[in-house]
């Protein structure tokens, strides 16, 4: 049996790359995949045939726009279901409730029970099934395999879903006329229990045991806030959109054709599932052919840009033939077209024409587009299609004409993609580098444009193409990349490692093998990595021989590629001993003479440990976290954020108090996601005053993150006491809306805290006018006098800031990029400069910002601040009693000491109420000022 599994794992390794440790995931990931699709297509085409025998294909139509609105309704009650119960809890459910549904057919059907709500409701469930069971799957899968893994082995589990739809079609074929389609769900409910058991073994084993709550919440790929304005916002997303959205409709008529056909020329349910069940297998049969032996060709032949116009091209072509000929085969024809076509070449051409749209923001829209698009488009399908047969009363072969008009549509948004394809990339990777001038690639290709830039342009250029192209092996690139191999920058050798890492079909070994030697270590675990990914038959012999290199550098490059590769891999590490190899290593330490190897050695380690997902060697970086080398303790704190563990959340916090950890100390907790904002709310309902200064640093931890959630934070803390962490909660808000523009800042919320900072700025006016003309009534160079210019001084800064806080505020409405070059115009010596300010702000502004914004900063321009000024802007002239006391009622902390210690200069008794207040302050350094005053005036 031993050598049966041996012979197993040899083969897999060998044929599919998968690596030790990695079988039994991947092998239980498959048969998961491969029992939901086998369960769904015996399944549907038996509900398709009854749907359509008892209720007549007439009825499609309206089921299609009930599809779109109960797809609208499960994905609200999912969406909050998930927000309050785990993923796995999710899945668990979604299967158990599913079988029951599957029992609960088969018996309603087998008691002969067909009414059209029954029905209906199957039609519908199905329908839902399908996309809701394949989401959660590759959720789960997105939990089992990391990125690195993911790309190995995603194509050999997707195999699982083609066989189970091959499986699936033609066992429905077999048995329907046999047994009858009312037995069916019985055998699809005795299919989709094994899944159960599997994939609550998977979860328990793989998620649950090997990831905290927040290495979940980075990996779950769900839509962002606001995904339709992201769409909006890119034209390239729109067209894409477009082309998705039309798809699905010309589909639905499609599929809308094939049933109307079929159904007249088969009346009996049983054979019609039978039917189904056989071309839908048929149809998965020819697209895995397609996929194989065409797709590559094709896209790589005529071009991304043209590859997208073969799937409408062969729809046409069914269309016109049903028209003309409203047969089965024509039938089978057009709809041969789109279930060939869309999932291999269509699907291919679509993933590669999103290349130049960013990775994050692909992430936060395909689900949008992939579920409430398609569900909008399905119900339009059902709307047009009760207008054309109820209401018109066309028969199926004239839907085609509707079909070659939507396909003109198509083929107009197949145009303008591409423009926006080869737009994209002219003018985000070809753009100038601060070493190199913009290259000109005037009308060349996309290709030949990029070939260019590999071989001529700066290492910025460079590096974003190689990113962007690394996961394509397109071998147009192969060897300008492999040309980089010998580039003058490391950033740029590293990059093009990784980018030759994923061209399986060519192995350079003996070329990247003396990369092991360069002198930047991440060039050397760069060319590990290759190493071992392209050296299949020794893999294992090869990592250990690196592991136990003399060269200390090369063995802890090993060691590092060693932790990533297996992150999610227990068996793996067990294999290496990867705990032990790291422990007797860090027992060696104290035997390193050599300083500066011992510091990389710290930091090679800290590496390693980050990366390795072994809780058990996290007191580790807690002890190093207090090394009395910065360099130690920095890569400390990051390898803390790394292993998003919930101990290091307090200890991160606490170093950004400290300005030579603080950046360190903000991108780990940044590294931690959304779930973090939890953790900084906690932190501020239990901060002391002694805190601030670890207040006045959380704000840049979040302001990276795009969320809702991070907009309210921040705006929470535009109503603490500490100025400074008013502006720079204000400063992340502004880079928030720089980054992410769909985020939403209530016009409302913004009108009241200008009006809160307007008043401050007024009232700091008012006092400050005061406590100058007073100071030129004292003696120069008294000490109440230097009390009183210290005040002044304090206060003329605290204008400049309120000033910047309101027009950081206005940024929030306005673009940030407008509002502040005015706010730095406004602020010139230039007076040219001042007036064009205040010029552009007046015509840029609303009415509603524009009274409260302009008079003050007309004022900010004076040189001196006259009576007639502060009259001007309809303020009161307060005596210099109520001066301090408004200052003392303000949340100023600089400013209240500053006012008791003038007021313990001043010597005067009348403000000892004041001071016998502020002797009860809460905070411990007002108290202590407030008494010293008091003392003072004692004397």
């Amino acid at each position: 049996m031993a050598a049966v599994r041996e012979a197993i794992r040899f083969f897999l390794g060998r044929a599919f790359d998968i690596r030790e440790g990695e079988t039994m995931r991947v092998l239980l990931m498959q048969a998961n995949i491969f029992l939901l699709i086998s369960t769904l297509l015996i399944i549907k085409p038996a509900v398709n045939a009854l749907f359509i025998s008892e209720l007549g294909v007439e009825q499609l139509p309206r089921a299609f726009v009930m599809v779109a609105i109960f797809a609208a309704v499960i994905s609200t009650l999912y969406s909050r279901l998930l927000r309050r119960s785990s993923m796995g809890r999710m899945m668990n459910g979604t299967l158990l409730s599913s079988i029951f549904i599957l029992i609960a057919m088969g018996v309603l059907l087998r008691l002969n029970v067909l009414e059209g709500g029954v029905l209906y409701f199957f039609y519908l469930w199905v329908s839902i099934f399908g996309v809701l069971t394949a989401s959660q799957f590759w959720i789960l899968a997105n939990l089992v395999f990391n990125a690195r893994e993911a790309k190995r082995l995603f194509g050999f589990i997707g195999a699982g879903a083609i066989a189970g739809g091959i499986f699936g079609g033609y066992l429905t074929s077999l048995l329907a006329p046999s047994i009858g389609s009312e037995n069916l769900p019985f055998l699809a409910a005795f299919l989709l229990s094994l899944s159960v058991p599997a994939t609550r073994f998977i979860w328990k084993n793989y998620v649950e045991q090997q990831h905290t709550t927040f290495q979940r919440q980075k990996r779950i790929k769900g839509f962002s806030d606001h995904p339709l304005a992201l769409i909006r916002q890119s034209r390239h997303l729109t067209f894409l959109a477009g082309i998705v959205g039309i798809s699905v409709i010309v589909a639905k008529l499609v599929e809308y054709q094939f049933s109307a056909v079929a159904a007249a020329a088969i009346s009996d349910p049983d054979e019609l599932a039978s039917f189904f069940g056989f071309w839908f297998s048929n149809f998965n049969v020819i697209s895995l052919g397609i996929q194989l032996f065409l797709t590559r060709r094709v896209v790589g032949t005529f071009g991304v840009g043209y590859a997208l116009f073969v799937l409408p091209a062969g729809i046409f072509i069914g269309a016109t033939a049903l028209l003309f000929f409203p047969e089965l085969w024509a039938a089978v024809l057009i709809k041969l077209a789109d279930g060939s076509l869309k999932q291999s070449i269509n699907k291919a051409a679509i993933e590669l024409l999103g290349l130049p749209i960013p990775i994050d923001i692909k992430n936060k829209t395909k689900t949008f587009i992939d579920v409430f698009i398609d569900s909008a488009a399905t119900g339009l399908s059902g709307l047009m299609l009760i207008f054309l047969v109820s209401g018109m009363d066309l028969s199926p072969r004239f839907i085609s004409i509707l079909i070659v008009l939507l396909l003109l549509g198509w083929g107009y948004f197949a145009l303008q993609v591409r423009r926006e394809y080869i737009q994209s990339f002219k003018l985000k990777i070809l753009k100038p580098s601060p070493e190199k001038k913009a290259l000109d690639i005037g009308n060349e290709s996309v290709v030949n444009g990029l070939k260019k830039v590999l071989n001529n342009g700066g290492e910025r250029q460079i590096i974003y193409i190689l990113k962007q192209l690394q996961e394509l092996g397109d071998e147009r690139f192969f060897q300008p990349v492999r040309g980089l191999l010998r580039h003058p920058s490391a950033a740029v050798r590293a990059e093009a490692i990784h980018n030759l890492y994923f061209y399986k079909q060519h192995s350079i070994v003996e070329e990247v093998a003396p990369l092991i030697q360069d002198t930047e270590q991440a060039v050397k675990v760069a060319a590990f990595n290759y190493l071992i990914e392209h050296s299949p038959e020794n893999r294992l012999e090869l990592m250990r021989s690196f592991l136990q290199d003399d060269d200390y550098r090369i063995s802890y490059a090993a060691l590092i590629s060693l932790a990533s590769e297996t992150k999610d891999n227990p068996e793996l590490k067990k294999i290496f001993e990867l705990e032990e190899r790291i422990r007797q290593k860090l027992a060696h330490l104290p035997d390193i003479e050599d300083v500066k190897e011992e510091q990389f050695s710290k930091i090679q380690l800290l590496k390693a440990i980050g990366r390795a997902n072994i809780p058990a060697l996290h007191a580790t970086i807690t002890a190093f976290l207090s090394d009395e080398n910065p360099e130690v303790a920095r890569q400390a704190i990051q390898s803390a954020g790394q292993t998003l563990s919930l101990e290091f959340i307090s200890q991160l916090i606490a170093f950004l108090s400290n300005p030579a950890y603080k950046d360190a100390a903000q991108a780990a907790l940044a590294h931690y996601g959304l779930g973090i904002i939890e953790h900084l709310q906690q932190f501020l309902g239990a901060a002391r005053p002694g805190d601030v200064v670890v207040i006045r640093n959380l704000p840049p931890i979040v302001e990276g993150i795009e969320s809702q959630s991070c907009v309210q934070f921040l705006f929470s803390l535009l109503d603490y006491e500490d100025l400074v962490v008013r502006l720079e909660a204000l400063r992340s808000l502004n880079t928030l809306k720089n980054r992410f523009p769909h985020l939403k800042f209530k016009k409302k919320d913004l009108l009241q805290q200008i009006l809160e900072e307007a008043r401050l700025y007024q009232n700091t006016l008012s006092v400050l006018y005061i406590q100058a003309r007073n100071a030129e009534a004292e003696v120069a160079q008294s000490e109440s006098y230097k009390a009183r210019k210290s005040l002044i001084s304090l206060l003329e800064r605290r204008l400049d800031g309120s000033l910047e806080r309101m027009f950081r505020l206005v940024g929030l409405k306005y673009p940030p990029e407008d509002i502040i070059p005015i706010f730095k115009g406004v602020q010139s010596k230039h007076p040219n400069l001042r007036i064009s300010a205040i010029e552009f702000l007046d015509n840029l502004l609303d009415m509603d910002f524009k009274k409260i914004l302009i008079p003050i900063v007309e004022t900010a321009m004076l040189e001196t601040i006259s009576e007639e000024a502060i009259r001007g802007l309809n303020l009161k002239l307060p005596t210099e009693f109520q001066c301090f006391e408004l200052l003392l009622n303000g949340k100023d902390f600089r400013v209240k000491l500053a006012v008791l210690y003038l007021i313990g200069q001043l010597g005067n008794r009348q403000y000892l109420g004041l001071l016998d207040k502020y002797r009860q302050s809460p905070n411990e350094k007002v108290r202590a000022a407030a008494e010293k005053a008091r003392q003072m005036l004692d004397l």
